[in-house]
């Protein structure tokens, strides 16, 4: 695998797939599925996928400044306010944003949210707090020191219907990631 190149990774949105030349390599939600962590979000109401997979989009374009806010779903516009509250008065440059990443050492990728000077951000539409997330926060530091971006600690930000948000940051403790992918790689043997 270390014979491939970073430059060769391509992501397919609609399958969730990544691949480095004509190998398929795992994503970081695959890896935790795998390993019985997380849940399987192929079950989850499409409503709430698609509203999910919407303010992603709409935090993307606002913060490369290209959102046009009257394009909102009223389904979005919540979690978007809630957003626009948590990240009132940041001004942190941006390194990666929605930025698909491979870890070639360990065979894995994953796209972060975020990535500034100051932290690896994640943004979830739920309800409940999900702790897996530490771990893909973890993924998600392991890829950005894999391709010399470097932003910790990891934070996951919860975008409330009501337009109220919930902050877990998780520092950069990375230690656990290892243990999932050597249960993943037994898993898969």
């Amino acid at each position: 695998m270390a014979k491939q190149s970073l430059s060769e990774l391509r992501f397919d949105p609609i399958e969730h797939k990544y691949w480095i030349g004509k190998k398929c390599i795992p994503g970081v939600s695959e890896i935790l599925q795998k390993v019985g962590l997380s849940k399987d979000y192929s079950q989850i109401d499409p409503f709430y996928r698609d509203r999910g997979i919407a303010t992603h989009k709409a935090i993307e374009l606002h913060l490369k400044g290209i959102l046009d806010p009257a394009s909102l779903d009223p389904a979005v516009k919540p979690c978007f306010q809630a957003f626009l509250a948590y990240w009132k008065g940041r001004s942190e440059p941006i390194l990666a944003l929605e930025k698909p990443m491979a870890d070639l050492s360990d065979s894995f990728a994953g796209t972060p949210d975020l990535i500034t000077h100051k932290a690896i951000y994640d943004w979830k539409c739920s309800k409940s707090h999900d702790r897996v997330a530490e771990l893909q926060g973890q993924a998600y530091q392991c890829l950005a020191i894999d391709n010399h971006i470097l932003g910790t600690p990891f934070i996951v930000v919860e975008l409330h219907d009501d337009g109220s948000f919930s902050e877990y940051p998780y520092g950069d403790n990375c230690k656990e990631w290892g243990d999932v992918m050597s249960l993943y790689r037994w898993k898969t043997k």
